[in-house]
C-alpha cells in the first residue's frame, strides 16, 4: 500500500493593509504593517491606500499609481477610490463620496489582490482601517479573512458599537442635552458625560456637515455584524481593560501603542512634510532648559479660526514660558497665526519673544526632547499616544470625532494632563489656556510621576512578552488560511459589477 503524499505546505503568509488616504490613518497602519513584518520576517507585507494618498507619500514616482517599496521593505500598491486627485466635500459634494469610493475601491482593490496572486503572492490576510468599510467584501470575494485595525481608543469603538445597537437615541440625547452632569451608561463602560462622548453620536440630521462620518461608521458596523472580523486596537490593556472587554461579540486584541520606536522608524508618513523645509526647531529646543517648553500642535485636519489663533497666542505669551507652535499654512488648508497683529504686544518675530512658529516638525523627535515640558494638543489618538510614550503631560483641547473621549482618557483615566474648557462659542480663551499650562507644568511632581508611570506601562505592553506584543505576535504568526469564496454574499459580485452599478464613466 502506497503512502499518501504529504499535504502541500501552507501558502506564505501575505498581509495586505488597506487604509484611507488620511494621514492619521496611514501612519498607524504603516507602523503596524512594519511591526507585523518584524514579528514574522518570513511573511510578505503589502500596503494599499488610494492613489491620492500614495502619490503624496511617494511624490517622485514617474506615475502616481506606480508601486513603491519603503525602507522597512513593505510593498506599496495603490487602489483608486474614484478621487485620484483627492476628495473635497466643497468640490465634489459629501453625498457623492460613499457610493463612488465604495464602487471604485471595491473594483480596483480586487484587481490589486488578483495581480498579487498572479505573481505568486496570494494574499492570506487583509487588515483595514475604519473609513474603508467595503474592504471585507473584497476579502470575502477572494476567500481571504479580514481583520479591522481600530486606530482610535477601545472606548470609542465600544461607544459606536452600542450606538448602532440600540443606544443611538440615548447617546444623542446625552450628547446634545443641556445638563453637563448627565451621563451615558453603556454596558461594560463607566458612565460617560457629554463632553466625553465622540462627536459623531451627537449628529441627528443628514444636513450636518459631518454626517458622512456617521454614514461611514454605520456601514462599518453593518459590515462588522456580517463578517465578524478580528479587531486589533491601537491601545494597551493597562489603559483600557474594561473597554477592551465591553464587546464579547468580537475577538478584540490590544496591539498598541503602535508608534515609532524612535524618530528613525521607517514607516511614518507625514503627508504635510515638505522634504526641502528648513526646520530649526530641534536646534531651538537645544537652547532651552529641561521641561521648560510648551509644544503646541493641532494635527493635520482641522484649522483654527482667527479668533482662536489669537487667544492661543496671547495665552501662550501669558505663561511666560518658551513655546514651539506648529501651525498649518493656507496651502495645507489652514491659516498661519499672525505673528504680531498688535503693535503694542510684547511679542516679536516668528512666534514672539518666547515662541517659535513653524509649519512642520517631527513630532516624535520633539516630544522626545528633554526641553519639552507639556503638549497642548487637539487629542488626536496618535498624538496622545506619542505623548504618553514619551512621558509628556498634556493640555487637552479636543475638537471633534474621538478627541473628546481621548481628552477624558488623558484627564480622568490617566491623570496625565488638564482639559481646557471652552466658552459659549466653543473657544478656549487665553486665561483658560494659561491656567491649564500652569496646572501641568507648575503643579509639582505628581502629574510628572503619573506620566512617567504611564510611559512605563505603555513600553511594557509592546516590549517582548508584553500583552500587546504577545497579541501582535500571535496574529502575525497564525497559520495562513485561504478560504473558498462564498457563492453568495450581501455584496455578491461587488468586485465584478460595481463599476456598472455605481460609477459613471469618469472613474478609471
Amino acid at each position: 500500500m502506497e503512502t499518501p503524499p504529504p499535504p502541500p505546505p501552507p501558502p506564505q503568509q501575505h498581509f495586505l493593509f488597506v487604509t484611507s488616504p488620511m494621514q492619521g490613518h496611514i501612519n498607524p497602519a504603516r507602523r503596524l504593517a512594519a511591526r507585523v513584518m518584524a514579528a514574522n520576517p518570513d511573511a510578505r507585507v503589502t500596503f494599499s491606500t488610494s492613489v491620492s494618498g500614495h502619490r503624496r507619500m511617494f511624490p517622485s514616482l514617474a506615475s502616481p499609481d506606480d508601486e513603491a517599496v519603503d525602507a522597512a521593505g513593505v510593498l506599496h500598491v495603490p487602489f483608486s477610490d474614484g478621487f485620484d486627485d483627492g476628495f473635497s466635500s466643497a468640490t465634489h459634494g459629501a453625498g457623492t463620496y460613499r457610493a463612488r469610493a465604495s464602487a471604485a475601491g471595491c473594483e480596483t482593490l480586487s484587481a490589486v489582490v488578483s495581480r498579487l496572486a498572479a505573481r505568486g503572492w496570494p494574499v492570506t490576510r487583509v487588515v483595514y482601517t475604519f473609513l474603508v468599510p467595503w474592504v471585507p467584501d473584497v476579502a470575502r470575494a477572494h476567500g481571504v479573512p479580514a481583520a479591522l485595525f481600530w486606530i482610535q481608543p477601545a472606548a470609542v469603538f465600544a461607544v459606536y458599537y452600542h450606538y448602532f445597537h440600540g443606544h443611538d437615541a440615548a447617546l444623542a440625547a446625552c450628547a446634545n442635552g443641556v445638563d453637563p452632569g448627565a451621563a451615558a451608561c453603556l454596558p461594560g463602560l463607566p458612565p460617560l458625560k457629554p463632553d466625553a462622548l465622540p462627536s459623531a453620536v451627537s449628529i441627528t440630521s443628514p444636513e450636518h456637515r459631518h454626517y458622512l462620518l456617521l454614514d461611514l461608521l454605520r456601514d462599518l458596523f453593518l459590515s462588522l455584524d456580517e463578517h465578524k472580523p478580528m479587531v486589533l486596537v491601537n491601545t494597551f490593556d493597562a489603559l483600557e481593560p474594561d473597554a477592551l472587554r465591553a464587546m464579547p461579540q468580537f475577538e478584540v486584541a490590544a496591539v498598541g501603542p503602535v508608534l515609532p520606536d524612535d524618530a528613525s522608524f521607517p514607516s511614518s508618513a507625514d503627508l504635510l512634510h515638505r522634504q526641502d523645509a528648513k526646520v530649526p526647531c530641534m536646534e531651538w529646543l537645544d537652547t532651552k532648559p529641561a521641561r521648560s517648553v510648551v509644544y503646541v500642535s493641532f494635527g493635520s485636519v482641522l484649522s483654527m479660526s482667527k479668533r482662536q489663533e489669537e487667544e492661543m497666542r496671547r495665552g501662550l505669551e501669558a505663561t511666560g514660558r518658551p513655546y514651539l507652535w506648529v501651525a498649518r499654512t493656507a496651502a495645507d488648508g489652514g491659516a498661519s497665526p499672525d505673528p504680531d497683529p498688535d503693535p503694542d504686544s510684547s511679542s516679536a518675530g516668528a512666534g514672539g519673544l518666547r515662541g517659535l512658529l513653524v509649519e512642520w516638525c517631527d513630532q516624535v523627535r520633539v516630544l522626545s526632547h528633554p526641553a519639552v515640558g507639556c503638549f497642548v494638543t487637539h487629542c488626536g489618538w496618535n498624538s496622545a499616544l506619542e505623548s504618553v510614550t514619551r512621558g509628556v503631560p498634556m493640555v487637552a483641547v479636543p475638537q471633534w470625532t474621538d478627541q473628546p473621549t481621548v481628552a477624558w482618557l488623558v484627564e480622568a483615566r490617566m491623570g496625565a494632563g488638564a482639559r481646557a474648557r471652552v466658552d459659549g462659542e466653543g473657544l478656549v480663551e487665553r486665561g483658560e489656556l494659561r491656567r491649564c499650562v500652569e496646572a501641568v507644568m507648575g503643579g509639582g511632581e505628581a502629574i510628572r510621576a503619573r506620566c512617567d508611570r504611564w510611559r512605563e506601562l505603555a513600553r511594557e505592553a509592546v516590549a517582548t512578552g508584553g500583552t500587546s506584543e504577545r497579541n501582535l505576535r500571535a496574529f502575525s504568526s497564525a497559520a495562513a488560511v485561504v478560504m473558498s469564496p462564498p457563492a453568495t454574499s450581501r455584496h455578491r459580485d461587488c468586485c465584478d459589477n460595481c463599476a456598472s452599478q455605481h460609477l459613471s464613466s469618469d472613474v478609471r
